[in-house]
């Protein structure tokens, strides 16, 4: 992972609940309610971040979550300790090079990870190896407005948003072609349905 990345989210963590916790809110809330979480299933959050989601989580079921900013993940301890999640991992790991065991979680979660990592492919891939196969994974991002001219403005400014570490301008569909994964259902979430929500089902591939 990218050190500038690092230096960026260490920053944000101060300000990523009061600035981003409200913006993202209403796809947190649906990608919980798409996730529908059983008892005893393993769920992993990539970029778990400050741990915004995990208080949704029912204690029945077993968390972890990994970020690349030990800052941030002093505020997901944080949490961690006053809601009594003792349900819940935490790990400061690269997703591109996670050193969990193949076949590992039911359910793995990237909200707002994909466009700020510097291989989308290769993480993606990591994300399907951990997850057991026939298991479901859930890529929430930025994606764009549906708007011809302000999708232009947005892929113009790209380079600026991802020096600041708010991602760069990618197409999803074609990064989940190239991964082999097809989209179950999908929601458009947030301000201006600027963000997508899509499940996948970790369906085997025979070549």
């Amino acid at each position: 992972m990218s050190e500038h990345i690092k230096k960026v989210y260490s920053f944000y963590a101060w300000i990523y609940d009061a600035f981003f916790g409200k913006i993202f809110e209403h796809g947190r809330y649906v990608a919980f309610n798409m996730m529908d979480v059983k008892p005893n299933e393993t769920i992993l959050e990539v970029g778990v971040g400050t741990g915004l989601s995990l208080p949704l989580y029912p204690k029945e079921a077993h968390v972890t979550g990994i970020d690349i900013s030990q800052e941030m993940l002093d505020k997901a301890e944080a949490k961690k300790e006053y809601y009594g999640l003792f349900n819940l991992d935490l790990y400061n790991m690269d997703a591109s090079s996670m050193t969990f065991a193949d076949n590992t979680f039911d359910k793995v979660i990237a909200a707002h990870v994909i466009t700020v990592v510097p291989d989308p492919l290769k993480t993606l891939n990591e994300i399907k190896r951990v997850c057991k196969e026939d298991g479901e994974i859930f890529i929430l991002n930025y994606t764009g407005c549906n708007n011809r001219v302000i999708s232009r403005f947005e892929e113009f400014i790209s380079p600026v948003r991802d020096k600041m570490g708010l991602g760069k301008h990618f197409d999803l569909d074609e990064l989940l072609r190239n991964a082999n994964l097809s989209i179950a259902c999908e929601r458009r979430v947030n301000f201006l349905d600027m963000c997508r929500l899509v499940k996948c089902k970790n369906t085997l591939v025979v070549k």
